[in-house]
């Protein structure tokens, strides 16, 4: 298997570790996360031929006397304004630290917080003056690399130097708040764009306020990855390396808050907020919260999939490749990830593009409401080819226990019959979707013949989450899917990043229901000049791990209140959610920007 196909697939299982996490607004190009709908909760993997220089280095970024607003001014240039306004009415430090990985010198020159996200701009430059940089966009599209003017030029460019073309991305993969846990972050994209002088402008969002919370310090680790091209536009085998290294920095306050665009706008507080026409929201809470007007805080448990899963429990084939500690490749081609919080088993042909009959009907069932048949996958048989639910339901709940999750804390939201004819009603249907051009599936998608998949490809799509999590709004980190056919488990996917442990303390109160939504009102007014809240939803309180008060004590599970509602602006409507805190009534997350 060449490299760019084994980045493909671990881009592929990255994609669906990250499901239902909102995708980064600006870095389309980029984000590492959303192939097929779904986000990065686990370490990203990298392939037995890729070459690993992981790289260890604590650096720490502080004020200058004189101040650059290089990051406002560049988002600002980069991505409209708006961004740049944010930007700037954030809390900026200067890092100026470096580290070299592949023969390419990155420096991170700035960090910015605003709103429970990290914006970071840098350069990179090859150590060797015969290297060429290319950026990400120019390098990707093979085909247009070697035939559009800009690959020409660098290919001519290489050839005059003797040196390679090396291919770079940054992106910030971990972030920890006042020394406190380091929790992957979900949701980040990056963008790089050439300058005169042969060097690399990097940049990057990272928009996570699970993982990125209001603090005072921030530790952020660091993946800086190059690769290697040659003049066909092919990435060369071997040439793959990558460096993780950690910056620690205290963001201060630069501008003025009447610069800032979330002063540009009074904001009355919440008590003020007028909730006219915003009545008749369905509102779901524990029956104790409706006793007592409280709900305890617990302690959250780290959880380490990897030291209890056995790969015998999904491939018996035997091993044929281990890739460092986390991705196993048995002799069948089937692959397993596995990291502390995550673990994906897949089929698979080994060919770029081409599905085994498993992950075909899988990809059928990511897609249905691309499909529009979402309202029709209704479970209509428990019984199928050397199957039944039952069965389907007893493997799953035996993985989960053997990975060390409270089954009785677990619930089963969907169960799915893929039948002979459900499988080549809606293939057909899928494929035709491709062929149009309405659905995309990748460049290299091999048209699949659902026709002729035998009856023991039947199987059950299962899909449970963890009863004190609203997975809604927060899959890409907590929940289970699986596919389960006379097989065994042909397809998991299993994200856990914390458990539930012992009572914390019980607040006094909890804000209530309307409390969080005129505080919805509230952080639309501020952070929109425009936007207003035309719509409610529903209004669930439930439990969410966050990071605890005093970041050293770790995490704990709060009572949570998500709302989904619909905003209207210039631009029309959209529906989004927000999370708040039910215990103080912070914002935890929201897609809102």
């Amino acid at each position: 298997m060449s490299l760019h196909e084994e980045q493909q697939k671990v881009q592929k299982s990255m994609n669906a570790a990250l499901s239902g996490l909102q995708e980064d607004p600006w870095l389309a190009q980029r984000v590492f996360a959303e192939t097929e709908g779904e986000k990065q909760v686990g370490k990203k993997k990298i392939g037995a031929l890729v070459l690993a220089a992981i790289l260890a280095v604590a650096v720490i970024g502080t004020a200058c006397a004189v101040f650059s607003s290089r990051i406002a001014e560049y988002f600002s240039f980069a991505w409209g304004n708006n961004m740049g306004e944010k930007v700037k009415g954030g809390r900026i430090a200067q890092i100026g630290e470096s580290v070299t990985v592949g023969g390419v010198v990155f420096t991170l020159d700035e960090i910015a917080y605003a709103d429970q996200t990290l914006y970071g701009i840098g350069t990179a430059r090859a150590a060797d003056e015969k290297d060429i940089l290319v950026p990400y966009d120019v390098a990707n599209e093979q085909r247009h690399f070697v035939n559009s003017e800009e690959g020409q030029a660098y290919i001519e460019k290489a050839k005059a130097t003797g040196g390679r073309m090396l291919v770079t991305d940054t992106t910030p993969v971990m972030v920890g708040v006042d020394e406190g846990t380091m929790l992957q972050i979900g949701c980040a994209g990056w963008y790089d764009e050439a300058n005169g002088d042969g060097t690399l402008t990097f940049s990057f969002e990272a928009g996570d306020g699970f993982a990125i919370s209001e603090g005072t310090s921030y530790q952020i680790r660091m993946e800086s990855n190059v690769s290697q091209i040659n003049e066909k536009g092919e990435w060369i085998e071997d040439s793959y390396q990558t460096g993780e290294w950690t910056v620690s920095c205290v963001p201060e306050v630069r501008n003025a808050p009447a610069e800032t665009q979330e002063t540009a706008r009074p904001v009355p507080p919440p008590e003020e907020i007028s909730l006219e026409g915003l009545a008749g929201y369905e509102v779901t809470a524990p029956a104790a919260y409706a006793e007592t007007g409280t709900l305890p805080v617990y302690r959250a448990t780290e959880t380490n999939l990897q030291a209890a899963a056995d790969p015998a429990w999904f491939n018996t084939t035997g091993i044929a490749e281990r890739e460092g500690e986390d991705y196993i490749i048995f002799r069948d081609k089937a692959h397993l990830l596995v990291t502390e919080e995550l673990l994906q088993y897949a089929e698979d042909t080994g060919t770029e593009g081409v599905k085994t009959d498993s992950e075909a009907i899988i990809s059928l069932v990511y897609e249905k409401e691309w499909l529009h048949l979402d309202d029709t996958f209704e479970l209509k048989r428990r019984e199928l080819s050397g199957i039944t639910l039952e069965e389907a339901q007893r493997r799953a709940e035996e993985l989960l226990t053997g990975l060390g999750l409270d089954c009785n804390r677990y619930v089963c939201t969907e169960m799915l019959d893929m039948d002979l004819e459900r499988i080549r009603t809606t293939g057909a249907a899928y494929e035709a979707a491709v062929a149009s051009g309405d659905l995309f599936a990748g460049e290299n998608h091999q048209p699949h013949d659902f026709s002729v998949i035998p009856a023991t490809e039947e199987g059950y799509y299962l899909t449970y989450r963890p009863l004190e999590t609203d997975t809604e709004n927060c899959s890409g980190r907590y929940g289970a899917q699986f596919y389960v056919n006379s097989r065994g488990i042909v397809f998991a996917d299993v994200r856990n990043q914390f458990s539930r442990g012992e009572t914390a303390y019980t607040p006094e109160k909890l804000i209530s229901a309307e409390d969080a939504v005129r505080r919805l009102v509230q952080e639309v007014s501020r952070r929109s000049r425009d936007a207003r809240v035309s719509g409610i939803q529903k209004v669930v309180l439930n439990y969410l791990a966050v990071r605890a008060e005093d970041k050293a004590e770790g995490m704990v599970f709060v009572p949570v209140w998500t709302i989904r509602f619909r905003s209207t602006d210039a631009y029309g409507e959209c529906d989004f959610c927000i999370i708040f805190n039910a215990t103080d009534g912070t914002v935890i997350d929201t897609n809102f920007c």
